[in-house]
């Protein structure tokens, strides 16, 4: 029998898979891995603000990307992979090379 440790594991993993399997979220990891800073309004071309706000928390959650904010002179905001987001961005884009025909 599964201890609550393995089953919260395993909540997570699947939140982690089913947030993959979003095309926003994929979308979202390949731009971050083309661009050092991304700012928010870079990302709403992939989807609506609703899903954008989503998949952006879902990301941050799941330790794959970054919020960074600063207020010197200027007001500035982006996000950026973090090193798990990096990783996770390099192994599926070795599974899209993999699946193409």
């Amino acid at each position: 029998m599964k201890d609550e440790k393995d089953i919260e594991k395993m909540k997570i993993q699947e939140a982690f898979f089913k947030m993959l399997g979003s095309k926003a979220a994929v979308r979202i990891l390949q731009y971050l891995g083309t661009e050092e800073r991304v700012k928010y309004k870079d990302l709403q071309q992939f989807v609506n603000t609703h899903t954008l706000n989503v998949r952006i928390k879902d990301l941050l959650n799941h330790g794959l990307i970054e919020h960074h904010l600063t207020r010197e002179e200027i007001r500035q905001e982006w996000y950026e992979l973090t090193e798990k987001g990096k990783n996770v961005i390099e192994l599926l884009n070795k599974l899209i090379e993999t699946m193409e025909y």
